[in-house]
C-alpha cells in the first residue's frame, strides 16, 4: 500500500496516516474543514431527521442569542465603527445616485415637432425626471437665423 496520497481539497501530496485505511484529505485545518462540511452536507441530503434536528437547534440558538441585541451592543461599544460606516454609506449612496440614469416618465408626450399653432411643448423636470408634460407651453417665434423668442402662452 502506498505511503503517500493526494489531498482531494488542496491537491498536495502528503504522507498517509497508518491508522487510517482510506485517507483522502491531509491534516491541514482548511482541508479538514472542507472534509467535515462535505460530510455534513451529505448527511443533510440523506436524512430528514438530521435536517429537522439542525433546524430546531438553530431556532433555539436564534431565540437565545437575538441578533438585534448583539448589533445594538456592538454599535454602542464601538462608536468609531458607527461613524466610519456612516461615512462609507454616504459614499455608496453617492455612487449609486451618479450611476442612476435620468428617466422620462411620459415618453409618449415628447415631440420635437411643433403643434398645429406653431407652439412647442415644455416639460417640468424634477430630480432629472420629466413628470408633467402639460406644465409649460412656450411660444417660439423665429426672428432671424436660429435665434428664437420665448413667451408664456396665456393659460
Amino acid at each position: 500500500m502506498p505511503r503517500t496520497f493526494t489531498c482531494l481539497h488542496c491537491g498536495k501530496v502528503a504522507t498517509r496516516n497508518p491508522r487510517l485505511k482510506k485517507q483522502k484529505y491531509c491534516c491541514s485545518r482548511i482541508c479538514q474543514n472542507a472534509r467535515r462540511n462535505l460530510t455534513n452536507k451529505k448527511k443533510l441530503k440523506k436524512s430528514d431527521r438530521t435536517r429537522k434536528l439542525r433546524q430546531l437547534r438553530n431556532k433555539r440558538w436564534r431565540e437565545t442569542y437575538p441578533a438585534h441585541k448583539f448589533q445594538r451592543h456592538y454599535r454602542e461599544a464601538h462608536a468609531e465603527y458607527v461613524i466610519d460606516n456612516r461615512q462609507k454609506q454616504k459614499l455608496r449612496n453617492k455612487k449609486r445616485q451618479k450611476d442612476a440614469p435620468s428617466m422620462i416618465v411620459k415618453t409618449y408626450a415628447l415631440s420635437p415637432q411643433p403643434m398645429s399653432d406653431g407652439m412647442y411643448m415644455g416639460f417640468e423636470v424634477k430630480n432629472k425626471k420629466i413628470v408633467k408634460t402639460y406644465a409649460y407651453m412656450p411660444v417660439m417665434q423665429r426672428t432671424q437665423g436660429i435665434d428664437a423668442h420665448f413667451s408664456q402662452k396665456p393659460g
